[in-house]
């Protein structure tokens, strides 16, 4: 008996439509990030505060709001891509810190999750 995870040689039909999901993922990240995108001011310029600095603060609080979630697509992208790299390595459904079984569940919840529970609660800390 292998002590390899049973997930990383599933059925290659399994690993196709893994496969798809994370691609999907990304080209739905990829919209998303896109909707996000706000006209750059120009280098120098700043937004002027007058007589209706409301205005203005709610467009600076709006830029900040998007950049943020900008932001955190961008980890999100970058946690497909690793997934989709460790399914072309053959890896995929490994824990890339302890090299435990990634849970089923867990894959099916989060089809990019390259890291097991416990190891993801370690790096959240």
């Amino acid at each position: 008996m292998s002590d390899a995870p049973s997930f990383a040689h599933q059925a290659t039909g399994d690993l196709a439509r893994v496969r798809r999901v994370l691609e999907d993922k990304l080209s739905q990240l990829a919209a998303e990030e896109s909707s996000l995108a706000v006209a750059t001011p120009e280098l120098g310029s700043q937004v002027q505060y007058g007589k209706r600095a409301g205005d203005h603060v709610a467009e600076v609080a709006d830029r900040m709001a998007r950049s943020r979630a900008a932001g955190e697509l961008e980890k999100l992208e970058d946690e497909v891509r690793a997934a989709l790299a460790k399914l072309a390595a053959g890896t995929y459904g490994v824990c890339q810190d302890c090299g435990q079984e990634v849970p089923e569940g867990r894959l099916a919840a989060l089809p990019w999750a390259i890291r097991c529970v416990a190891c993801q609660s370690r790096l959240r800390r």
